[in-house]
């Protein structure tokens, strides 16, 4: 039987130096290739610096100073006098302007279907600046009748209203409709009702209180409920109208039956 030997796998061969030899070559060649890259890019600059010339000194004391100032004086002067030399030819000649044209008249502005007016004519419509030919109030004869007829257009009060302020008959300005007065009106009832409101601008009425009706008509309630729509004309005292003075409204009421159907008619009274 053969007795087993052992080897050692770390000894040097010769093929492993020569190998070796080559890894080397190589490595060198790859690092000549990239210097020469380098080279070629310039990546490396060559040669010496600068341009070979020697160094220049200046003085900056006080002397140097005003031998700089004197020079700048010196251009000074010189441009000074060129400036004066220039001066009169820049006179001698006047800057020539362009002579303006005038203003292209205005065309006439034409529409179809619109007049156009002038000043003047807008002036001569001004219907405040036209005098007129009546005579002035309170002279004359018909002067003094226009003013008695005011003294005698007082509305004269048909009794007292509540609070004990006086109460005067309304005087319609537009009687209300039947679809005004109707929604709040009985159905199917017959009878009277009666009102006190007080006049408000624009011929309105406001406050409506109950005074009176037919004993369960329900009418006084739908007048006052309605009395929002009514206008009504306020009286007059003085020929001046009285805001906020009571008015009474009456309406009656009557029932006209058509053959087969029952309409209710309504009637402002006062």
């Amino acid at each position: 039987m053969r007795t087993a030997t052992y080897r050692d796998s770390s000894y040097r061969t010769r093929a492993d130096s020569g190998s070796r030899a080559v890894s080397w070559a190589l490595a060198l060649g790859i690092a000549a290739l990239l210097l020469y890259a380098l080279l070629r890019m310039g990546g490396v600059v060559r040669g010496d610096f600068g341009d070979h010339r020697p160094l220049s000194t200046f003085d900056v004391s006080a002397q140097g100073q005003r031998a700089e100032t004197a020079a700048t004086k010196r251009t000074e002067r010189a441009r000074q006098s060129g400036r004066q030399r220039t001066a009169p030819a820049a006179r001698e000649r006047p800057v020539e302007r362009a002579a303006e044209a005038p203003p292209p008249p205005l065309s006439e502005l034409k529409l179809p279907g619109v007049m156009i007016l002038s000043r003047s004519d807008y002036a001569a419509s001004d219907v405040g600046k036209i005098k007129g030919t009546a005579p002035a109030p309170g002279s004359g004869a018909e002067g003094q009748q226009s003013a008695s007829a005011g003294a005698g257009d007082d509305t004269p009060s048909v009794g007292a209203g509540p609070g004990g302020e006086p109460l005067y008959a309304a005087e319609w300005y537009r009687r209300p409709t039947r679809a005004e007065t109707s929604p709040y009106m009985p159905r199917g009832r017959a009878g009277w009702g009666m009102i006190a409101c007080r006049t408000a601008p624009r011929f309105h009425v406001e406050d409506c209180r109950e005074l009176g009706e037919s004993p369960g008509s329900g009418i006084a309630r739908g007048l006052r409920q309605a009395g929002w729509q009514f206008l009504v004309r306020p009286p007059r005292r003085g020929g001046q109208p009285l805001i906020g003075a009571w008015v009474r409204i009456r309406f009656d009421i009557t029932v006209e039956r058509a053959p087969g159907e029952t309409s209710p008619d309504s009637s402002g009274g006062e």
